[in-house]
């Protein structure tokens, strides 16, 4: 964070995209894994830089109130913020293909990222079983992401920066 301030715009804008992402995954449920969550954090963080954690966190909290707080959405309270850190590492970096890999890579890591709550709550084979039956889910997070990145990333940038007033941080 820069140590200035939230204006009132960038809160609603922070808040409505963290709203909108979960309402999107929500809509897109019938696809499993298919969502645009990754690109919208990648887009909002290239735009926001660290104040992206803030729609992370409404999105996160949103996921657990409405599908409750189990196992599963204690992975949400990195893995999400790990794709803002990651996304930071290379904000500069410009090409709808870069950002379209990175987001792919993220979502076939997903699975083995999900699985360490499981791996502290059930040891080895618990989070390894988990891990294994969901690498179907995983494949298809994976080129969920890449094509909602090559498609929606320039769109949502342009987007996110009128909403926000023009001003990348």
């Amino acid at each position: 964070m820069t140590g200035k301030r939230l204006t009132v715009r960038e809160m609603a804008v922070l808040a409505m995209l963290g709203a909108l992402m979960f309402a999107l995954k929500a809509a897109m449920m019938a696809l499993p894994n298919i969502h645009p969550v990754a690109v919208f954090i990648i887009a909002g963080t290239i735009y926001f830089g660290w104040r992206m954690l803030y729609a992370v966190a409404v999105y996160v909290m949103l996921e657990g109130i409405v599908y409750g707080f189990g196992i599963w959405w204690i992975s949400y309270l990195y893995i999400w913020p790990l794709l803002v850190c990651i996304t930071m590492l290379f904000r500069k970096t410009q090409g709808r293909l870069f950002w379209a890999v990175v987001a792919a890579v993220f979502g076939l890591c997903f699975g083995a990222m999900c699985a360490i709550p499981y791996l502290i709550a059930g040891g080895w084979s618990a989070a390894f079983s988990y891990w294994l039956s969901g690498i179907p889910f995983d494949i298809a997070h994976c080129v969920g992401n890449f094509a909602a990145v090559l498609v929606l990333l320039p769109v949502l940038l342009r987007a996110i920066g009128t909403a926000a007033g023009g001003k990348v941080q």
